[in-house]
């Protein structure tokens, strides 16, 4: 295989690297000894399991979780979303920042590391109505920006989205990965769901080579914000931080990681279940049970972060019961 950019991004897809069973033996083992009525911790136990495994330690804990949110602005958008489509963006991401956000403050209670990684948010993407997304190379650098943010040195990142158009952009994607219609995966409870299914075919259709790789489905439809949430998946394997995934838009980048290999986000988890269209059914596709089903309407890193909350006081109880 010729060496190109996203080729190299697949190499690496493919050569994740396997968890540590014998750690998460470890804590079956610390569970299965306590003296009393079990399951002792329910249905946390599997993700206790699942948490040692992919830190690769016998006694996982959280200690330095992330919240990363990537924000991006997708030229689709300027279909359905009124007035100026940087401003809108703008403002979207000036509330996770410092604005009414519920996420911000879960972090700050959780003393987790919260930061918005802004993807070209005041330079759209291509419009995907007309054309692809990105270049390979833009795409592979976007890639590229995400895996950097392992670097921050966290022990387990919670992924949430946000910006205008993503939605759009990924419900394009998951109809180019499993097929179905436009508004299946596009379908929405607001005034704009008729334009983002119009804007989805229109997409679709255009894209006239068609194929079946997920890379180039990524760098067609994505942009940079779901490049960039790939990027972070797959560095995240590399370098055992387990991923909790928020919704629809964030599972759609895990989507073209296991798309290219099934067990490749074997790291990662559903956060939450969000209200998002087709959120449940994209799930599904990829196996993943939801830890919480709170009925969180955004995917913007609210539910991952309650998640992470659970997670990290489950871990806590566990260190009583050794």
């Amino acid at each position: 295989m010729n060496s190109t950019p996203l080729n190299d991004i697949r190499g690496l897809i493919e050569a994740a690297p396997d968890g540590d069973n014998a750690a998460a033996s470890n804590v079956q083992g610390i569970l299965a000894e306590f003296p009393g009525p079990t399951p002792i911790l329910g249905v946390l136990e599997k993700h206790l399991v699942w948490l040692a495994r992919w830190q690769k330690r016998p006694v996982p804990f959280i200690s330095r979780p992330l919240i990363a949110v990537f924000a991006g602005t997708h030229g689709v958008a300027e279909t359905f979303v009124g007035g100026d489509l940087i401003n809108s963006a703008r403002k979207r991401v000036n509330g996770l920042t410092e604005g009414k956000a519920a996420v911000r403050g879960i972090a700050a209670h959780l003393n987790a590391a919260y930061k918005v990684y802004e993807m070209g948010v005041e330079h759209p993407v291509a419009n995907i109505q007309h054309g692809a997304s990105l270049s390979e190379k833009e795409c592979a650098g976007a890639v590229a920006f995400g895996m950097e943010v392992v670097a921050e040195g966290a022990d387990i990142i919670a992924l949430g989205s946000a910006g205008a158009g993503s939605a759009t952009a990924a419900a394009a994607i998951a109809l180019a990965l499993y097929g179905g219609t436009a508004d299946y995966w596009a379908g929405a409870h607001d005034h704009s769901a008729k334009d983002r299914i119009a804007a989805v075919e229109a997409a679709f259709a255009a894209q006239k080579e068609g194929g079946t790789d997920p890379l180039a489905h990524l760098q067609y439809f994505g942009g940079r914000d779901i490049a960039g949430m790939v990027g972070a998946i797959v560095a995240a394997r590399h370098q055992s931080i387990p991923i909790i995934l928020d919704g629809f838009v964030v599972c759609v980048a895990a989507a073209i990681v296991h798309a290219v290999n099934p067990s490749a986000i074997d790291h990662c988890i559903a956060g939450s279940l969000t209200s998002e269209p087709a959120h449940e059914a994209l799930l599904d596709r990829l196996g993943l049970e939801p830890l919480t089903d709170f009925g969180v309407s955004l995917g913007d890193g609210t539910g991952a972060a309650l998640s992470l909350q659970l997670l990290q006081s489950a871990a806590a109880a566990l260190t009583t019961l050794q």
